[in-house]
This record gives structure tokens, sequence and C-alpha cells, in this order.
């Protein structure tokens, strides 16, 4: 009996010990981890204005020509901006608001553009009757915000 009795004692402690080593070696599995990082976004290319020409005419290139150029206008002048620019955004807004000596805004005007590089923009203004004399300016805007203005005069 006692034979049997340790063959149990055995059989029992056997199985126990199997048990145990099967429930340790059990592989935990961690929950997958993504080890790619998620690359950061490329900055928003950026429309920057270069430059500011004011004068009394303008080429079929929006330029105002070095021969046109001009500060003092006189009251039956029309009056150009052109507006060189460099970027590739999307999509821009460039506006001009054109102001007298007291503040009164003369006109105010905007357009959408679709930059690929280097390029140029025109804005102008004209007046039926004669422009009073004074001093006037020009802001260029550049999607609302104020990006370079440019000071110039009506002289009878």
């Amino acid at each position: 009996m006692i034979t049997r009795t340790m063959k149990t004692l055995g059989f029992t402690t056997l199985s126990v010990a199997l048990l145990a080593t099967a429930a340790c070696s059990k592989k935990e599995t961690a929950p997958a981890i993504d080890s790619v990082a998620a690359a950061p976004a490329a900055p928003a290319p950026v429309l920057t204005v270069t430059s500011v020409v004011l004068g009394k005419r303008i080429g079929a290139d929006k330029m105002v020509a070095a021969a046109d150029t001009a500060s003092v206008f006189t009251p039956r002048d029309s009056i150009y901006a052109s507006v060189m620019h460099d970027g590739a955004p999307a999509s821009a807004n460039l506006g001009a608001r054109w102001s007298f000596q007291t503040g009164q805004v003369v006109d105010s005007s905007a357009q959408t553009i679709n930059p690929t590089g280097p390029g140029m923009t025109e804005f102008h203004i004209t007046k039926a009757t004669p422009w009073p004399a004074g001093k006037y300016k020009v802001e260029i805007l550049l999607d609302g915000a104020m990006v370079s203005t440019k000071e110039f005069e009506v002289r009878r």
C-alpha cells in the first residue's frame, strides 16, 4: 500500500511540476507597439513680398518700367504698384490698401494668387476727377497682414 501511495504521490508531484512549468513558460504577448514614428509635417511654403515699385505706367509683365517709376504724381495720373513676390504656397491673398494723409482709405483690393516661385502682382488706382494734392500711402497685405508700405505724393 505504501508503494501505491508513493506512486500516487509521485504522480501528483510530477503533474503539479509539469503544470507549474507549463504555466511559467507561457509567454505573455505584449501589445504591438508601432515602432515607426510619424514624420513631422513639412512646413507650408511661404510667400514673401520682395519689393514694391510705384509708377505711372505698367507693362504686360505687370512691372513698372524703370523710366516710369515715381513717388510724385499729378492729379490726373493713374498710380500703379508692382508687387514682386517669391514662394510657392498653394494659394495666398495679396492685397493693397491705398490711403490719403488723413487716414481715409481711397481704395482697397485683393487678389488670390497661386504662385509657383518668383512672380509679380499689380494693383492700381485711378480717379475720374483729379486726385487731391497731398501725401498718400499704399499698404501691401499678405493674407491680411501688412508686409510693406510705400508713401507717395500728388502735386499740382
